[in-house]
């Protein structure tokens, strides 16, 4: 969190300083009479801009709580799909679909979340998840007891699967290019516009520019850290896999 506020404590001062050559270089405090029409045209402009930006936070952080929340999903599927082996009274069977979970669990925290942030997928994971199907597929039963079981097995893993993918899908989805750069582009016009604006009293222009570009700054930050959850100071961490492994381990 301190690096983000220094680097927008950066801008700031860059901003101010800047807004101080224009004031020299360009006399722009001799254009005062011309503030009546910026401050109308900035109204205007400032609250189109204003939806914009707060569509664009609410989208990412959207995003970002939607990504936690399948994975929670995700972790609490491999734990709930632990507890109905257990119910096929096979050991073996319980022990092959734990190291199966334990592999992938691994691979998700030192593989997978890694590439995510890189928009890339992790073949490898991929790799495991695709046992689960193998070892389903080859269990064998001869009562009600375990058809029943394997039944709703058959169903959670469905459940599973499908909860990976749109977790995946999730993760790697961004926001729109056109979307970010109408964003940037409004930015840097809104400062631009304020960098020249006539301000009678330097320093509360100074206070102005420097308050913008702070807040500009941090916002900036913000839709980019959330936009790839898995890097930067707003990352989704892998704890719910790793209780659930916990669990596995401990509660069974």
């Amino acid at each position: 969190m301190r690096k983000i506020i220094l680097r927008s404590s950066l801008i700031s001062l860059v901003a101010i300083l800047l807004m101080y050559l224009l004031r020299i270089f360009f006399k722009t405090d001799a254009n005062i009479a011309d503030i009546g029409g910026v401050n109308n045209f900035l109204a205007i402009f400032g609250t189109l801009y204003g939806i914009l930006s707060a569509f664009v936070v609410f989208e990412v952080w959207g995003q970002y709580n939607n990504t936690v929340k399948l994975i929670e999903t995700e972790a609490s599927g491999l734990e709930r799909m632990y507890r109905l082996v257990l119910y096929f009274r096979d050991n073996k069977l319980a022990d092959k679909i734990k190291t199966v979970i334990n592999k992938y669990i691994e691979l998700i925290i030192e593989d997978e979340f890694p590439k995510l942030s890189q928009n890339v997928r992790s073949e490898k994971s991929s790799s495991v998840f695709r046992q689960f199907h193998t070892i389903v597929c080859g269990i064998k039963f001869d009562d009600d007891h375990d058809a029943i079981v394997f039944d709703q097995l058959l169903e959670d893993y469905d459940n599973l699967s499908a909860t990976r993918n749109e977790r995946i899908n999730q993760s790697l989805a961004r926001l729109p290019g056109l979307l970010t750069t109408f964003l940037y582009l409004s930015s840097a016009f809104v400062i631009t516009i304020f960098l020249l604006m006539p301000f009678n009293n330097m320093y509360y222009g100074f206070l102005t520019i420097g308050i913008l570009t702070f807040i500009l700054g941090l916002v900036f930050q913000l839709i980019e850290d959330l936009d790839n959850p898995f890097e930067g100071y707003w990352n989704i961490s892998p704890e719910a896999f790793e209780r659930a492994k916990k669990h596995i381990e401990e509660d069974y």
